[in-house]
């Protein structure tokens, strides 16, 4: 067990976690250094504040210290892709062998993994994946197929010809991006009469908010609301809809379906309130876990290769990295109470200052 009261994950000793897909064979290089963890200090990158960043961040940080590692303080660069640059690079000439990072910006980043390429420095990515540039693994949901789950449970949900507002994440990000495609592609082959109504957000609640107004004040059969973070837009989105009139619970005429990303604690509490009907779970938890064992592998020399894993994942070689593409569980009234799920452990209800 983990000795963490944050996080709760299970504890992996050094070497325990053998994935599958993994090139056989250790390189003879080691970019630690000595190999001795108390002298590899590792680092986290985080490039915005939101209870969903601040938990990875912990949590790898945490984990980095219960293996044994040195570490250096970790970084947030604020929405500020520049910021996150110079955060990386100068964690990296502090000494840092190894850094997790999570991606503010796709293209804007690869700057900063350039610098620790030619630094010999290896970078876990985890739930975003930068534009370019070498990364050891990037580990991170199937955003597309994410998407499109959330497009499968939004259809079977509302009428043929209903008006959905859709809150896009910011395109710059390939979780953004990903989540758009795979709902908007899945609407348009799967339920074609369905007209979309796509607010750009840039992962900001304020623009959510306006364009739920908006679209509300402009068609008067607004059936749905896709949200794609309910990490970052829960409350906001009941209380537009409550500002408006029109939050009605689940089963109750009126209703406005809603289906989010992220299956947060707040989001688990939605819908056991019967607000919110379905939300696609990010794997938190594995992110952090599978993360970490990654780059302490990753910082010994090993490489990895495309393959079944043995954690019910596929890695993949997308723009010319490797990805490990975690399940995404769908829930529902019917599976909300399950304790496996990330919302529902107590490191996420303390990040998001939730209780059940």
């Amino acid at each position: 067990m983990r000795t963490s009261p944050i996080t709760g994950l299970a504890l992996l000793g050094a070497g325990a976690l053998l994935l599958a897909g993994c090139a056989g064979g250790t390189s003879t290089t080691d970019a630690g250094g000595s190999g001795d963890p108390a002298d590899t200090p590792l680092s986290y990158s985080q490039p915005h504040t939101d209870p969903f960043q601040n938990a990875e961040n912990v949590g790898s940080m945490e984990r980095f210290a219960e293996l044994g590692y040195a570490t250096i303080p970790a970084t947030n660069a604020d929405r500020d892709a520049a910021q996150q640059i110079t955060d990386i690079q100068t964690l990296i000439n502090k000494g840092a062998k190894g850094l997790v990072i999570s991606v503010g910006d796709a293209d804007a980043i690869v700057p900063a993994i350039e610098y620790a390429n030619d630094s010999s420095v290896p970078i876990v990515a985890i739930d975003e994946a930068p534009a370019s540039g070498k990364i050891a693994m990037i580990v991170r949901a199937d955003n597309v197929k994410m998407g499109a789950l959330a497009c499968e449970e939004m259809g079977k949900r509302v009428a043929a010809d209903a008006v959905v507002i859709t809150l896009d994440g910011d395109p710059v990000t390939s979780n953004g991006r990903d989540r758009t495609n795979g709902f908007n592609d899945c609407m348009a082959a799967n339920y074609p009469g369905v007209k979309l109504v796509n607010v750009a957000t840039e992962w900001d609640p304020a623009k959510a908010a306006s364009g739920i107004e908006t679209a509300l004040n402009q068609y008067g059969n607004v059936a749905g609301i896709y949200n794609q973070s309910d990490a970052t837009f829960f409350p906001t989105i009941l209380d537009t809809l409550k500002s408006a009139g029109k939050l009605v619970a689940a089963g109750e005429s009126g209703h406005i379906v809603q289906v989010s990303v992220d299956a947060s604690p707040m989001a688990m509490t939605a819908i056991r309130d019967g607000w919110l009907d379905a939300a696609v779970a990010q794997p938190m938890t594995d992110y952090i876990d599978y993360g970490v064992e990654y780059l302490t592998r990753a910082i010994k020399g090993e490489t990895f290769e495309a393959g079944e894993t043995d954690h019910g994942s596929t890695i993949e070689e997308r723009n010319g990295n490797l990805v490990d593409l975690l399940p995404t569980p769908v829930v529902t009234k019917d599976n909300v109470e399950d304790p496996e799920l990330w919302g529902n452990k107590q490191f996420a209800l303390d990040a998001f200052g939730a209780t059940k």
